[in-house]
């Protein structure tokens, strides 16, 4: 199995390979510190499975995901990661992850979840199970409710730094309004905070 890892942490890096290598059908044909070298390395290596963290400086784990996965549809990526939030997990199915795993997952299991992943079968750490059927079962249900004008405005000013003062000023309209309209934003998005929202809505095309 040609394996490639990524994750910012030497040391994670480091543990990760140490796991791996104690098997012998097991190849690491590379490393990368963040999304960007993700990409570029991906492309050199084309490696069947990549252990890929989430949050990393610059490009993170998810958007290196997609495209990875662009250039590769057939290459495998389960997220490695200490990361096991409701929206982490939705962001990880519509990138299409192979697998999700927490940080404390054995030797065995890494290698385990490498085998799977190349069965096409899908691997998610113990106790995300329930969360992650849950938020499957959500987004099969769940239409994707455009924004509104307004909510488009008011999320364009965000992703530009606007505060919600700022941006009740700029559009006439009182700061509770603003707030409102930006717990709609999210609860749309599927989104924790603002961060997250604009992040997804970049990848959607909502915003500039």
């Amino acid at each position: 199995m040609r394996i490639m890892i990524v994750d910012d942490h030497p040391i994670t890096r480091d543990g990760l390979r140490s796991a791996l290598s104690t098997s012998s059908e097991i190849e690491i044909v590379g490393e990368a510190t963040n999304g960007e070298e993700a990409v570029e390395l991906a492309r050199e290596v084309k490696p069947e499975v990549v252990f890929m963290d989430v949050r990393m400086p610059g490009m993170g784990g998810l958007e290196a995901t997609k495209l990875i996965h662009e250039d590769n549809p057939d290459t495998k990526i389960i997220l490695f990661t200490v990361e096991e939030s409701r929206a982490a997990i939705h962001e990880a199915i519509r990138a299409g992850v192979s697998g999700y795993l927490l940080k404390d997952v054995s030797a065995t299991e890494l290698i385990q979840a490498a085998r799977l992943a190349l069965e096409g079968k899908a691997v998610i750490h113990p106790t995300l199970t329930r969360a992650f059927i849950e938020e499957v079962q959500y987004v099969e249900q769940r239409p994707d409710t455009p924004l509104s004008r307004r909510e488009s405005q008011i999320l364009q000013k965000v992703a530009y730094g606007a505060t919600t003062k700022e941006v009740a000023h700029d559009l006439g309209i009182s700061a509770h309004t603003v707030k409102t309209h930006l717990e709609r934003i999210f609860e749309k998005l599927g989104a924790n905070d603002r961060a997250q929202a604009v992040a997804i809505a970049l990848r959607r095309g909502l915003v500039d």
